[in-house]
């Protein structure tokens, strides 16, 4: 029975060998897909991180874009009203020039003139009708006063 407790113990032990090494094998293999795995997902995480960077500073351009042509377009409205009020001023002007220039402009200035002298002419005389008459007034008040203290 030695030699068939040994046999058993022996096969037994070869078995429990192999099977440790399978193991193990089995083991050290599915660590290396495992960290193969590992490195594969941290490329891609690496490589989708860098993508997402890119579309983000592609938006952030875009936006930066956008918002300086709104400033440009801003800009350029500004000065456009500013030239159209700027033209409409300088036609303004030079039709008044034209206005100022023409003949019946002058005539008319003329004739305003002399009703604002005539009109003025007329308050003095007006003027003076009523202090003349104020004075002669005073006069006869002054009159009828003095005869009855005599």
């Amino acid at each position: 029975m030695h030699v068939a407790e040994f046999l058993h113990r022996t096969n037994r032990r070869n078995r429990n060998t192999q099977i440790e090494c399978s193991v193990e094998r089995k083991l050290g293999e599915y660590a290396e897909d495992l960290d193969r795995r590992r490195h594969q997902l941290a490329h891609q995480l690496h490589s989708e991180e860098q993508q997402l960077y890119e579309e983000l500073a592609e938006l952030q351009q875009a936006q930066t874009d956008l918002e300086q042509n709104k400033r440009i377009e801003w800009i350029q409205m500004t000065l456009m009203r500013d030239e159209a009020a700027e033209r409409e001023l300088l036609e303004q002007k030079q039709q008044q020039r034209e206005i100022e220039n023409s003949e019946e402009h002058r005539h008319e200035e003329t004739r305003q003139i002399l009703l604002a002298t005539k009109e003025a002419q007329l308050y003095q005389i007006e003027e003076r009708k009523e202090r003349r008459r104020r004075a002669a007034q005073m006069e006869a008040i002054w009159h009828q006063n003095e005869y009855k203290f005599i």
